[in-house]
């Protein structure tokens, strides 16, 4: 009788025993995301990312503001960004895109501006466009750079293509 209490009081675990991110209190994750010690932060981020994957927006809304106010800590801001993949939403798009802006490439920063890109590079074609189209006229960029965005753009045309098709009726019939 005291287990069935026990998850009463808890109802982020389900009646199998397993763990609802989608009814997890995030407060304490809040916190814990802060802590200096390595272990607390990436758990916390790995918490933040299912919980934003399931749905509840405002883990990807925190991860935003915490990506935009964090140091730079390459190795964190790759990490946030990596928890930060799947949220498709304008805003973040948006302020991957400034990322890209305010960061210039050097061989300390090229891996997180590698994971920039790949979280860009995820997200649907309508939200991405426009900020990839102005990446490619910005001089401040490489043509091997203008390259790989122009790259990324093809690709996301053709893959969104690529689903109109399969989901139309064009191959059913």
């Amino acid at each position: 009788m005291a287990f069935h209490n026990e998850i009463n009081d808890a109802p982020w675990i389900t009646k199998d025993g397993y763990f609802d991110v989608t009814k997890f209190p995030i407060d304490s994750i809040l916190a814990q995301i802060q802590r200096e010690d390595e272990e607390s932060f990436l758990g916390a981020l790995s918490i933040l990312q299912s919980m934003q994957l399931h749905g509840r927006q405002e883990a990807g809304i925190f991860l935003m503001g915490f990506l935009a106010n964090l140091s730079d800590d390459w190795e964190k801001r790759i990490e946030v960004v990596k928890a930060i993949k799947g949220f498709h939403a304008l805003g973040c798009a948006n302020l991957l895109f400034s990322e890209m802006k305010r960061v210039k490439s050097s061989n300390t920063t090229r891996r997180y501006l590698n994971a920039v890109l790949e979280a860009l590079a995820d997200m649907p074609l309508h939200l991405t466009k426009s900020g990839f189209e102005e990446l490619t006229k910005d001089n401040s960029f490489s043509t091997r750079m203008k390259k790989k965005f122009e790259g990324i753009l093809e690709e996301a045309y053709w893959a969104e293509k690529d689903q109109t098709i399969q989901g139309s009726d064009f191959l059913s019939k």
